[in-house]
């Protein structure tokens, strides 16, 4: 599963024509063992992108250092009863996940720095923010 999602990815990238010079693609919905979620938000287009959409996915991570920064986060899983239901490389800084109404805990890492998070996902979007502290950010 995740190898070929990786694949996808991989392909998607590289077939999607650039919009602009420089400017990354607008982050594009993807699924993980029949979970639908929104990767992305590094920069202001693509954040406006993912806000657009907000309303279809009840779960909306924002991942920082303390200061404010935005960071991308080395990987995240989410767990529910019955054990894992995804796991993302390179999440963030914004990761909208499309759950149902549950407890979740939220497993995020960036800089060798875990953070846990416990979530209610209920039918209107809950956001989490997970912060490390500033001393995570590489320099």
């Amino acid at each position: 599963g995740l190898a070929l999602l990786l694949t996808c990815a991989a392909l998607a990238q590289t077939a999607a024509p650039a919009a602009d010079s420089g400017a990354p693609p607008p982050p594009q919905v993807r699924s993980a063992d029949g979970v639908e979620y929104l990767n992305g938000g590094a920069g202001e287009d693509a954040r406006a992108a993912i806000d657009a959409q907000r309303s279809a996915f009840p779960l909306r991570l924002v991942f920082s250092v303390a200061s404010g920064a935005y960071v991308v986060a080395d990987h995240v899983d989410i767990g529910g009863a019955h054990g894992k239901v995804l796991g993302v490389d390179r999440a963030g800084p914004m990761l909208l996940v499309k759950l149902p109404p549950g407890d979740y805990t939220v497993d995020a890492s960036y800089a060798g720095k875990s953070e846990q998070r416990k979530v209610r996902v209920a039918r209107e979007s809950t956001t989490v923010n997970v912060r490390w502290p500033d001393e995570a950010k590489p320099r």
